[in-house]
């Protein structure tokens, strides 16, 4: 729920004045931002690719050095000259740039080192760039590799020995160490402001040089998320953003090395590049704000003088609507406020011819309501009754005053109230009309029937709440009620008819499944009553009639069917009854009909019945089919001797 602060014109006037100059230094600070930090992009990456120039252009410098004087050397080396170990040991240019000098022969085989090995050497036949270089003949830059015999991590420039006609005699090499501080390939303590570094690594993506030496040796992974390192492992040559081996987003800028077909890579880690941006915009925030603060008070004072003319507007309009006035009277020279008072004065006799008009149709309304013969009431939106007419207050003895919702709901009978919170659930989440019929506790404390519809009421597009009417439908109820009996009851005994048995019958008949305990029907035929009608009249044998059905009723179940098919056959469907048991009420029926006597006129009167009984199967096809097997048995008990009990199924007697 949203809370409206009670703040004055001038207030707001001033909070959007200062919040729209709020709104100016932050986009000024956001355009700062953007600005600056394109500028500082691009300036950094023009230092990154000077950087990465000047250290791709020093390490093809010193490469070439060493080559050229290798090469110098190797074109002075004898390999059967005895003193080529101290030759070795004499270039001290050459032992200033490298760790170590090394001759192998043309097989790969040692020939002279310094600093000497302790075991002598290493054949290196085997080895890739030694193949390479034989192959090819010419001045080879290795992959890093550990060497076999001091597990140093190292890199090796390479001269080929040559005869005179171009034949491969062996290679001179010196080698250096890659984790030697002293190396020229140990770029380590070359830092870019606090966090930037470079990286040195092969074309085939192995790291030469990092700031962690962990990393040393290592190849690069994850080259799909660093799209600017994989093309220059390609040979390309740029800068841009991307991610530091550690993960850290960079600008970054890419150089080669030709000469060794190496990469130097420079990083500067993008938190370093917005930091001198960040510190710019925190003073520029606090000049903005700054600037807000000595504004207010200066903005207060001038529009409190310009909302002078509105507080007199206020003052007037109020007495208006306290009805000491009729009109607005402002003394002003302010075209807009000149312009309101006429719009007002307009209004304001409209809205009073309009009062006075709605208040005629509103008592027209309320008469009508009040003449209305039939129930009705008014309701809002959210079902808050808001009206009831004297007819729907006659009718259910609740007043609009001594109306609740809750004490309603307990008038509506028990099995009526879920439906009736349905229905009107159903009709305020969905805005449809209402139809109910429910029952509710009248004045006198009987049920009541009420047929209530409800229409919702709809202005333009907004509903305005909903409009109902109650009609008492009690002794509709009981007409139709009282219909359906007379048309499936026999009017003399009050038993069911053949219409009613049947229709009962009929859905026994029609389940879907055979119950596990079976239901059976008893059909009996009066033995004798033709005799009572001729002989004492009809109006004893109606009584007679009457005193079985009486005596049929005492003896079977609530649960069970008693019907007067016609005349003086009787049927009685059983409820669900274990077979061996509805032998015993079929006889059970036909003692209690056997001591029933009559006495008119001196003479006694007395009849039995004849019963069939019939089970149900699940073969049975219709209600006719099982009557018919029924009614063929109690014509076996007569043939048999009258008074007796005939199984259809075994045809046996009773």
């Amino acid at each position: 729920m949203s809370i409206l602060l009670p703040l004055s014109l001038r207030t707001r006037l001033l909070l959007g004045i200062g919040l729209g100059w709020l709104a100016l230094v932050a986009a000024l600070l956001g355009y700062s931002h953007l600005s600056g930090g394109k500028l500082t992009r691009h300036e950094n990456l023009v230092h990154l690719e000077y950087e990465a120039r000047l250290v791709a252009d020093q390490m093809t410098r010193e490469l070439a050095e060493r080559q050229a004087l290798l090469a110098r050397l190797a074109q002075e080396i004898d390999l059967d000259d005895p003193e080529l170990v101290e030759r070795l040991r004499g270039q001290q240019p050459l032992l200033a740039m490298f760790d170590r000098l090394m001759v192998f022969d043309a097989e790969g085989r040692p020939v002279a080192d310094w600093p000497p090995f302790a075991e002598g050497g290493p054949t290196i036949a085997e080895r890739p760039y030694f193949k390479k270089v034989r192959a090819f003949r010419r001045p080879l830059v290795t992959e890093p590799y550990r060497g076999g015999e001091t597990a140093i991590d190292q890199v090796m420039v390479v001269q080929p020995l040559l005869g005179e006609q171009g034949e491969f005699l062996g290679i001179l090499g010196g080698n250096t160490a890659l984790r030697d501080g002293e190396a020229y390939l140990n770029l380590r303590g070359r830092y870019l402001g606090e966090a930037g570094h470079v990286l040195l690594m092969t074309a085939e993506g192995q790291v030469i040089s990092h700031p962690d030496p962990e990393r040393l040796m290592l190849p690069l992974e994850d080259l799909e998320e660093r799209p600017l390192l994989d093309q220059a492992l390609l040979g390309w040559q740029g800068g841009g953003t991307t991610l530091t081996l550690d993960g850290e987003p960079a600008l970054a800028s890419f150089r080669q090395v030709w000469a060794a077909d190496w990469v130097v890579g420079v990083y500067l880690p993008l938190e370093q590049v917005k930091a001198p941006l960040r510190r710019y915009a925190v003073e520029l925030r606090w000049v903005g704000i700054g600037t807000v603060l000595l504004m207010l008070p200066l903005l207060w004072w001038l529009l409190g003088l310009g909302l002078r003319p509105l507080h007199r507007l206020e003052r007037q309009i109020a007495r208006i609507g306290r009805g000491e006035s009729q009109r607005l009277e402002l003394a002003t020279g302010m075209q807009e406020l000149r312009q309101l008072e006429e719009a007002f004065n307009r209004l304001e006799g409209q809205r009073r011819a309009v009062h006075a008009s709605l208040e005629a149709r509103e008592a027209f309304l309320r008469a009508v309501l009040a003449s209305s013969p039939v129930g009705m009431f008014i309701a809002d939106t959210r079902g808050h009754v808001s009206y009831l007419n004297p007819a729907l207050e006659r009718l259910t003895g609740v007043s609009l005053s001594s109306y609740r919702p809750l004490a309603w709901l307990r008038r509506i009978h028990p099995e009526d109230r879920a439906g009736f919170l349905a229905g009107w659930r159903e009709a305020l989440s969905q805005g449809s009309a209402l139809q109910q019929y429910y029952r509710l506790r009248g004045p006198a404390g009987d049920w009541r029937r009420l047929d209530v519809q409800a229409s919702r009421v709809v202005q333009g597009q907004q509903s305005l709440g909903f409009v109902g009417l109650v009609r008492d439908v009690t002794e509709h109820h009981e007409r139709e009620r009282r219909h359906r009996w007379e048309a499936e009851h026999d009017p003399l005994t009050g038993c069911l008819n053949r219409r009613g048995f049947l229709r009962r019958l009929g859905d026994v008949c029609h389940l879907p499944e055979e119950p596990e305990t079976p239901r059976a029907l008893l059909m009996l035929d009066l033995d004798h009553f033709k005799r009572v009608n001729d002989r004492a009249g009809h109006a004893v044998g109606d009584a007679l009639l009457q005193q079985v059905a009486r005596v049929l009723g005492e003896v079977i179940r609530e649960e069970d069917h008693l019907a007067r098919l016609g005349g003086d056959e009787f049927a009685v469907l059983l409820a669900p009854t274990p077979k061996e048991a509805v032998l015993r009420v079929a006889e059970r029926v036909r003692e209690s009909l056997a001591g029933l006597v009559v006495e008119h006129e001196g003479e006694r009167f007395s009849v039995s019945a004849s019963v069939g009984v019939a089970m149900l199967t699940a073969e049975e096809e219709s209600p006719e089919a099982l009557m018919e097997r029924a009614d063929q048995a109690s014509y076996r008990a007569k043939r048999l001797g009258r008074n007796r009990v005939v199984m259809a199924e075994e045809m046996s007697l009773g």
